[in-house]
């Protein structure tokens, strides 16, 4: 039998985590996600190379950065920033590669004319939103040029884009929330690029009768790993997961919480819905009430009209959609969002709700259509549901897209490379104020 030779296990210094460097900074651009980059001007306290070098091993020595990514700047500025190396804990080998650099604003210099205060004390820290530091009619402009970059990128050189719907106010508007808890038992939110829980019991996005809730739950040692609470803006109806009670639950009554067991219900337009913990349900109840009613008013109607809402979810635009048609076809994937929708639309006798796929059942769909919306994941749609509809040449097309580049590569093939549709407009959404993302509501028309 050959023995192997036990290998030595390599022990590493101790000796400090990280180590830090300090630049100044001038900020190009912000990125689509949200971040700024920025070119370094001047290095005002280079990291401490020895250090570095003892940990990592002779000759790995950090590279010298012409540029970072970081929260909180915006173009123009001269910032200065912090940039911090992780280190191997000691006892463990070194990385093949180093890892790069965590960077933070420590200073503004010199601002920009659009800098506005952030309104949360965690803002940068916390993983949430990338925007604060900005004005709120300039998020909306940034906003919208990041969906014609996006357009024209795909090949749109003039693209009908609309400028962005904004939200009113840009603050307290989320109506579902995720928390994490920590060890403590104590609710908050993921420190950006970590698993670091941030504690706090309030959140500026969202909606004040959430915070009076956290606030309240707070008052107990919190079980781990996280609380979702969802809230009905137009009927003052609470989900709280897990669900709490005895005194808990006391509290919250007294605090007029409307606290529900298993579900809760929800106006959009003229309609209810009801909302299941695991439910999709916009976060934004004005917002998704604008958005409603676009799709609605951008769709035929009339009493010899068929419509189709294809990834149609707990059924919403279709409840929307059946007063002003003859027949809609739902069609949606998740057996969940299905039993949602089933109730959803009990009044709704000429909804057809189809639980499929949307490429499975497009391409074979042999009924005439007139108008379609379509609500894809944030991936986009699939090739075959492009190929149907660009078969079918439906005469309306809503497409609905929470990201600006899936929806212009899609936008392009229908448009574009098969020559099939014409793109009406673009109406930017403000759906998730603060933050770097954009709902977007796309009009097409057959050619």
């Amino acid at each position: 039998m050959r023995e192997t030779t036990p290998q030595p296990e390599i022990v590493l210094p101790s000796g400090p985590r990280y180590v830090t460097g300090r630049y100044r900074v001038r900020v190009e651009l912000l990125l689509p996600d949200g971040l700024a980059r920025g070119v370094i001007v001047e290095v005002i306290e280079p990291p401490d190379e020895a250090g570095f070098a003892a940990v990592h091993g002779p000759g790995r020595a950090i590279e010298p950065p012409t540029a970072f990514t970081f929260i909180g700047g915006l173009p123009s500025e001269i910032v200065d920033v912090e940039a911090r190396w992780s280190l191997p804990r000691p006892g463990r080998k070194r990385a093949k590669r180093v890892p790069p650099p965590q960077v933070r604003l420590i200073e503004v210099v010199m601002s920009a004319p659009d800098r506005a205060t952030p309104g949360c004390p965690v803002f940068g820290e916390c993983g949430g939103c990338q925007l604060q530091h900005m004005d709120y009619a300039a998020q909306l402009t940034w906003k919208r040029e990041r969906v014609v970059t996006a357009l024209q990128a795909a090949g749109f050189s003039d693209p009908p884009v609309e400028p962005a719907i904004g939200c009113e106010p840009p603050w307290g508007y989320r109506n579902h929330m995720r928390f994490s808890v920590n060890w403590e038992g104590q609710p908050g939110l993921t420190a950006r690029g970590s698993h670091r829980i941030l504690p706090l019991t309030n959140c500026p996005l969202a909606h004040p009768r959430i915070n009076e809730a956290l606030t309240t739950l707070a008052e107990d040692r919190l079980a781990r790993p996280q609380v979702v609470i969802r809230y009905g803006v137009a009927t003052g109806q609470m989900l709280v997961q897990p669900q709490p009670a005895g005194e808990t639950l006391n509290r919250l009554s007294a605090a007029n919480l409307d606290v529900c067991d298993e579900t809760i219900e929800e106006e959009m337009g003229d309609a209810r819905f009801r909302i299941r913990p695991s439910s999709f349900f916009q976060t934004n109840t004005a917002q998704a009430n604008r958005m409603a009613a676009l799709v609605r008013d951008h769709m035929p109607s009339g009493s010899d009209v068929t419509l189709v809402d294809a990834y149609c979810g707990v059924g919403v635009f279709a409840r929307l959609l059946a007063e002003r048609a003859e027949t809609v076809l739902a069609i949606e994937e998740s057996a969940s969002a299905i039993r949602d929708a089933r109730w959803n639309l009990r009044e709704s006798p000429n909804v057809e709700i189809i639980q499929a796929k949307v490429e499975d059942v497009l391409p074979g769909m042999t009924r005439r259509l007139d108008g379609l919306v379509i609500d894809p994941p944030r991936a986009g749609c699939q090739r075959s549901v492009l190929d149907a509809l660009i078969a079918r040449r439906v005469p309306r097309i809503v497409y609905v897209s929470c990201n600006p580049d899936t929806l212009a590569r899609d936008l392009a093939t229908l448009c574009l490379k098969s020559d099939a549709y014409t793109l009406v407009s673009v109406q930017p959404l403000d759906m998730f104020p603060q933050t770097a993302h954009i709902e977007n509501i796309a009009v097409l028309e057959a050619r």
